[in-house]
């Protein structure tokens, strides 16, 4: 549930200009949908409705991997100019509210937003900023078109100059995968996912690290590795037993099967699940809910949840009572109290 303050049932506010734009809902089909795998087939979009994990045989269904050397991307590949001429740079775009809601948006729908790795690094520096910027008090992180993130695309990456030595791929993911989920996970603002469509391979993982998880109707979720022989990176193997147990996970990371959003959020990956239509709006509301609170309990609240369950008792005990000790010496915790004592209503200003 999302943190309340001021009151349960805030009102959406909208954004100021310049804020992300509307999440699109393209025609299915409009634009060949890229994969990264040879000889994989386009992803179709599922109709509405939930979809029980299915126990098929694995490869039943074509979907995007990571795997190097995939086909070449028609529009969007990285170094190339995206579809409609905007500037490579407009593929992750950014805006802050007034009231300190800092919007990541991925914007490469004709790949279904498929991450190169300067979105990446752009994304990393963006949690890194939001995270150390008083001003930010919380992240909405999502995507435009049908697809939320389908993966890593390496495509455009430039062809191996040496070969491949003992260490190259694990430095490969901790450089790349890893990074870009551990800035999630250790940013010290809430990141709230507004899955839009597709979320596959490090695209749902990316999902999955943020602290809250809204999803549209349409969206869906797919730990593509397996069906390419791989195993799964991006902390997937950590995060999915944390947030549905070790017999779910391996019941997803084995198959490979498609998981609709109702499903995802029945068996605990997703928060909610609107309507496709009113996800932004929703995202919106939620964002303005916890900038309006008091970001360094919600900072350490964070740190405490997200080490819970790797702490013994005794380890997890003395987090809280030394969480407690520091977050008594910041002003949101003063006026906490003393709107309390003074039955008003608190206004908490993230210090």
């Amino acid at each position: 549930m999302p943190v309340s303050a001021g009151g349960a049932g805030a009102e959406p506010v909208r954004r100021e200009t310049p804020g992300p734009e509307p999440v699109r809902k393209e025609a299915v089909g409009a634009e060949p949908v890229p994969t990264e795998a040879v000889g994989a087939e386009p992803v179709p979009r599922e109709t509405p409705g939930p979809e029980p994990v299915r126990k098929e045989a694995v490869g039943a269904e074509p979907v995007p991997t990571e795997a190097v050397g995939a086909e070449p991307v028609r529009a969007g590949a990285a170094g190339a100019e995206p579809a409609g001429g905007a500037h490579r740079d407009d593929t992750v775009r950014h805006s802050t509210t007034a009231s300190g809601v800092s919007w990541i948006t991925l914007n490469r729908p004709e790949t279904l937003n498929a991450l190169t790795p300067e979105q990446r690094e752009r994304v990393i520096a963006l949690l890194t900023d939001a995270s150390a910027d008083p001003a930010v008090r919380a992240v909405v992180l999502t995507g435009t078109g049908r697809g939320f993130c389908a993966g890593a695309d390496l495509r455009g990456a430039p062809d191996r100059v040496r070969e491949r030595l003992p260490g190259d791929v694990a430095r490969t993911v901790r450089l790349g995968a890893q990074r870009l989920v551990a800035a999630v996970l250790d940013c010290e603002k809430p990141v709230i996912a507004a899955v839009n469509g597709t979320a596959a391979g490090i695209g749902a993982h990316l999902a999955f690290a943020c602290d809250l998880v809204l999803a549209a109707d349409t969206a869906r979720f797919i730990e593509v590795f397996v069906r390419r022989g791989l195993v799964p990176d991006g902390g997937g193997a950590y995060l999915l037993p944390r947030l549905v147990g070790p017999q779910r996970a391996k019941e997803l990371m084995f198959f490979g099967d498609a998981l609709s959003a109702a499903d995802a959020e029945r068996i605990g990956l997703v928060n909610r699940t609107v309507e496709e239509a009113e996800l932004e709006a929703v995202a919106a509301a939620w964002a303005e809910r916890l900038a309006a609170g008091p970001t360094r309990a919600l900072a350490l609240t964070k740190q405490l949840v997200n080490d819970a369950l790797t702490s013994d008792r005794t380890t997890a005990f003395a987090a809280e009572a030394a969480a407690q000790e520091i977050n008594m010496t910041t002003r949101d915790a003063v006026e906490g109290v003393a709107s309390f004592t003074e039955r008003r209503t608190p206004d908490f200003q993230g210090r």
